[in-house]
């Protein structure tokens, strides 16, 4: 996130804290780490820039020293920078814990005047954000004490107002969409006010199925099985009920003028289609 500084203030209380030192250049690439730390509850204070007073680079200085953990994110950058390397020397000849960030796999401890029994993580062996929060809070310096309340930052804040956004959105839209379903007829398909079937077999049969009344065109296609209990004149009529997909016949059926024996005969429709 760029200018992140602005919307995650150093912390300045009485409390167990971090000193995160980076070099003012790492500025944008430190920030997954300190979103990290932040969101854990790990109380972070850092410097960037040059002190502009006299009285600040006192402040620095005290920061530093009160920090109960160094965290330096190794760069080349950071190495070269001579303010955030004469604090940190000078913790580490206090015996304040230290643990080095290795962004890029080159171990840069002795360049920066650090000695070889300093602890060190390798970040190119954190493979997601998980892995990365697990080999931090795990790391060695980390104690309970470090650890308060949970801090949102601005960016996660709006992450979380859109989401739920969104969420208000998508349930607005699947209530308009029901209430129009139910009151106004959007997304349904027209169905004929009334189906015309003149075979009183076929007729008596679908409203039966269809739990009586008006034989509608929304009723006709809810019927999927109709019992006939005689064999219809007219079965090009049931092209009118587009969801048929079976018919029972009576236990004796004449078809072509056979009589067969006694017994169920189901005829079943390909594709719901007569």
């Amino acid at each position: 996130m760029k200018n992140w500084q602005k919307q995650v203030p150093p912390y300045e209380g009485a409390d167990a804290y971090v000193y995160f030192a980076f070099a003012d250049g790492d500025v944008g690439r430190v920030w997954p780490i300190m979103r990290t730390l932040l969101r854990r509850g790990v109380r972070v204070w850092y410097c960037t820039g040059p002190a502009g007073s006299a009285e600040e680079l006192l402040h620095r200085q005290e920061r530093s020293r009160g920090a109960a953990l160094t965290l330096l994110y190794l760069t080349d950058a950071a190495v070269a920078d001579k303010d955030s390397k004469s604090r940190i020397l000078v913790n580490q000849n206090r015996g304040q814990s230290i643990l080095c960030l290795d962004p890029d796999g080159v171990d840069r401890r002795l360049s920066m005047g650090l000695r070889e029994d300093v602890p060190h993580l390798a970040l190119q062996s954190c493979r997601s954000a998980e892995d990365l929060e697990d080999a931090l809070i795990r790391a060695e310096g980390f104690t309970q004490e470090l650890f308060g309340e949970p801090t949102a930052v601005e960016q996660d804040k709006l992450l979380g107002r859109l989401s739920l956004g969104i969420s208000l959105l998508a349930a607005a839209l699947l209530l308009l969409a029901f209430a129009g379903y139910r009151h106004f007829g959007w997304f349904r398909p027209n169905y004929a006010d009334e189906i015309t079937i003149r075979d009183e077999v076929i007729l008596d049969a679908a409203r039966q199925a269809a739990g009586g009344g008006a034989l509608t065109g929304e009723k006709a296609a809810q019927i999927r099985s109709l019992r006939l209990d005689e064999l219809p004149e007219s079965w090009e009529e049931l092209a009118l009920l587009p969801a048929l997909e079976r018919i029972e016949l009576p236990q004796q059926a004449l078809l072509d003028g056979e009589t067969l024996p006694e017994g169920d005969y189901v005829i079943e429709l390909s594709g719901g289609a007569s």
